[in-house]
């Protein structure tokens, strides 16, 4: 999987007991892992990762008590948008997409809408139960993608806002 850290790209690929960084193999020993974080030791040195928080494209860690923002780079997004007249990287920052798969039951928003993070999208129903899909940040909807009654995938982008 490829990673943008601090402005540096990676590409890190798992290779059975070790961690393959840009081609260089380091030893890996995972010691334990739950939804909250991960112990392991890295050659012979400890590490301890705590995940914070995870949105689209975008992974903010704590790893031995220092705060880490984990860009994945989302290129086939960036392909499909260059190629449909995007801007390619704009697409991560701009982009609400869906967490979830489900059906459309509601649209809240329609494009020139001004909306604040936490503001409602859309509704959508998935297993039964209807999901609020909120605006991630600040801005004027730009587009909004599905229509009342249709179906979105996980991944799926919800509106576009600027």
């Amino acid at each position: 999987m490829d990673y943008t850290i601090d402005g540096r790209d990676y590409t890190v690929k798992a290779d059975g007991n070790a961690v393959v960084v840009d081609g260089a193999a380091h030893r890996i020993e995972v010691l334990s892992m739950s939804h909250s974080g991960m112990e392991f030791l890295l050659g012979d040195r400890y590490h301890r990762v705590t995940y914070l928080e995870s949105d689209a494209g975008k992974m903010v860690v704590e790893v031995d008590g220092v705060p880490v923002t984990l860009m994945t780079r989302r290129t086939l997004d960036e392909i499909v948008y260059k190629n449909s007249g995007g801007a390619g990287e704009a697409l991560a920052e701009s982009a609400l997409l869906s967490q979830i798969p489900g059906k459309v039951v509601s649209v809240a928003v329609s494009p020139g809408d001004a909306v604040s993070p936490g503001d409602t999208v859309c509704v959508l129903e998935s297993m039964k139960m209807q999901v609020s899909v909120k605006a991630h940040l600040a801005g004027t909807i730009k587009s909004v993608r599905p229509k009342v009654g249709s179906s979105v995938a996980k991944g799926d982008m919800i509106a576009e806002i600027e």
